[in-house]
């Protein structure tokens, strides 16, 4: 709004002096002067150059023709010659558009006329005259013509003029619009910068998430936003609770299906046990050998064993839980050595190596059952007849574990669900492995899978401190 108005008062002050008297009398002398000047040159083209100045005008008419053709050019303009000798002839004023006939100059110029004209041919100059009244402006141009002694051709033209009192109060008019425009232009122009001000210092502080949202400010119209953003953000930070929230309750559910599942392997397993120790003792009622209690003494450990791992597992309170530090040189042999008396054929070979002394501080039960998982399907779903091999190294912060043998693949469907489904019974190699990701994600860890078709192995990686 502001522009518009200076811009207003601008082009009506522009257009103001463009009409303002002085500037009109200016621009009108300087066009009748070019014209007249336009015909002397018209009237030496027509006589031959160097040629001696002629002392009467002999071909009027040619002349005549000359000063008609440039009058016809200009609006409002009449002119003609005065010679010295014989005072004036000629007059031409084709653009005339009065309701009578205007054939001469009135009485009352011709002494203007005479004493320009002459005046002209005296100092071989061209000459100008202006007659201003309040409204109007009479601007005569005289110049000599060199080509005929004491000739002048002389143009006249009556000009309305605004009245000196009307320029006046259009300027101070458009003036005063552009004081105004000015002052509106700096009010805007200090209150976008306040608001920029204010902008970038709410800006500074809404991008502190913590910090409250201010709800007042120095520019009334971003009040509404602030409140919005206000209800906004509470109705955000309300969300994030319910969600966190959330997030936890699953959390709980997701550990506590872990252990449902891992209690669920232990029971079934114990199950099988105790089936196991019901015919050892049938047995050692009959037969009352060593060999047999000591066979029966090992399922009864195993089973005890069971028990405890199945009383202590507890994925939701890792660092309350179990933990203790585990030697995998030692650890790993002695789980090959139970594994190969208690569950290997006599065609399956269980071996274990460790590349260096490697400690982990980790929850021993949820490790070994992890790897028993691995291992007894390995050995019920993998070859007859053949080796699985445990290697344990060291890589960064993080111990690798691998359980390998020797069954050739999987089909892509089996490989690409190995660790999303459970199955306590599984029937087929690859089945089932669901608890073991989960049990390896609660150590903080990850397994993965990989086949060359010849040999498959199953690679846990466990943090040092998990």
């Amino acid at each position: 709004m502001a522009m518009t108005i200076i811009a207003i008062a601008i082009f009506g002050i522009g257009l103001t002096f463009w009409y303002s008297p002085s500037q009109l009398i200016s621009r009108s002398t300087e066009g009748l002067a070019s014209s007249c000047e336009q015909v002397r040159t018209e009237i030496t083209q027509l006589y031959p150059t160097n040629a001696e100045p002629h002392y009467q005008v002999t071909n009027p008419d040619l002349l005549q023709q000359v000063m008609y053709r440039e009058t016809s050019k200009l609006q409002g303009v009449e002119g003609g010659y005065w010679d010295v000798a014989s005072e004036f002839f000629g007059y031409a004023f084709p653009t005339y558009v009065g309701s009578s006939i205007k054939t001469d100059v009135p009485q009352s110029e011709m002494a203007l006329l005479s004493a320009l004209s002459r005046q002209a041919v005296d100092e071989s100059n061209i000459l100008t005259s202006v007659r201003q009244s309040v409204d109007a402006a009479v601007i005569t141009v005289s110049c000599p013509v060199t080509t005929h002694r004491g000739l002048a051709a002389w143009l006249m033209k009556r000009t309305s003029l605004v009245p000196a009192s009307l320029v006046g109060v259009l300027f101070g008019i458009f003036g005063l619009l552009a004081v105004i425009g000015t002052m509106m232009l700096v009010r805007n122009r200090n209150f976008e910068r306040g608001w920029l001000t204010e902008r970038e210092k709410l800006t500074e502080q809404l991008h502190d998430e913590a910090a409250p949202v201010p709800t007042t400010s120095a520019i009334n119209d971003v009040q509404p936003f602030l409140l919005l953003l206000y209800q906004a953000r509470q109705k955000r930070h309300n969300a994030e609770r319910a969600i966190n929230s959330l997030e936890a309750k699953l959390g709980q559910i997701n550990e506590l299906s872990i252990i449902g599942r891992a209690a669920l392997a232990f029971a079934e397993e114990l199950r099988g046990r105790i089936e196991q120790l019901q015919r050892d003792v049938t047995t050692v009622v009959s037969d009352t050998s060593t060999h047999q209690f000591e066979k029966l003494q090992r399922e009864l450990d195993a089973a005890e064993y069971l028990c405890q791992a199945l009383a202590q597992i507890d994925v939701r309170h890792k660092k309350q839980g179990p933990v203790a530090e585990v030697a995998m040189n030692r650890w790993t042999r002695a789980l090959a050595d139970f594994h190969q008396q208690r569950h290997a054929n006599d065609r399956q070979t269980i071996a274990a190596v460790c590349d260096d002394d490697v400690h982990v501080i980790t929850n021993p039960l949820l490790l070994r059952f992890t790897l028993d998982i691995i291992i007894l399907h390995s050995l019920k779903f993998g070859p007859q007849a053949g080796e699985i091999f445990i290697r344990v190294c060291k890589q960064d912060d993080n111990v690798v574990l691998e359980v390998v043998d020797e069954n050739p693949s999987v089909r892509r469907d089996v490989e690409q669900n190995l660790f999303r489904f459970d199955d306590v019974k599984p029937e087929r190699y690859g089945d089932g492995l669901r608890l073991v990701k989960d049990l390896v994600s609660s150590l903080k860890g990850s397994v993965e899978f990989q086949s060359n078709g010849e040999i498959s192995r199953f690679i846990l990686k466990i943090p040092m401190t998990s």
